[in-house]
C-alpha cells in the first residue's frame, strides 16, 4: 500500500514539475510582450508629452477594459484578466509620468 501512495505521490510531484516550468515560459512570453507594450507606452508618452495631453485618457482606458472582456469567454477568469488590465494601465501611467519628468528636468 505504502508503494502505490509513494508512486502516486510521486507522479503528483512530477506532474507539479512539468506544469511549474510550462508556467515559467508562460512568464518570460508575458514578460517579452509587457517589454513591448511598455516600449510603446513610453512612445506615446513622448508624443502626449510633446503635444501637452494628459497621461490619463480615462476612454482609451474604458475600450482597453471592455476589449479584455470581449476576448476572454470565460467569465470565470474574465473578471481578473479585467484587474490584470488595470494594474497593466495604470503602470503605463506611472511610466509614462516619469519619462516626462525626467525629459523635464534635463
Amino acid at each position: 500500500m505504502t508503494n502505490k501512495i509513494e508512486m502516486a505521490a510521486e507522479s503528483d510531484n512530477q506532474a507539479i514539475q512539468a506544469a511549474r516550468e510550462q508556467i515559467n515560459q508562460l512568464d518570460q512570453g508575458i514578460v517579452d510582450l509587457l517589454k513591448q507594450r511598455f516600449q510603446t507606452s513610453a512612445l506615446i508618452g513622448q508624443i502626449k508629452g510633446k503635444t501637452h495631453l494628459q497621461v490619463l485618457d480615462s476612454d482609451r482606458e474604458k475600450r482597453v477594459l471592455d476589449q479584455v472582456a470581449q476576448l476572454e469567454s470565460d467569465p470565470g477568469t474574465r473578471k481578473y484578466l479585467q484587474k490584470i488590465f488595470q494594474e497593466i494601465l495604470k503602470n503605463s501611467r506611472d511610466y509614462q509620468h516619469e519619462l516626462m519628468q525626467n525629459e523635464e528636468t534635463k
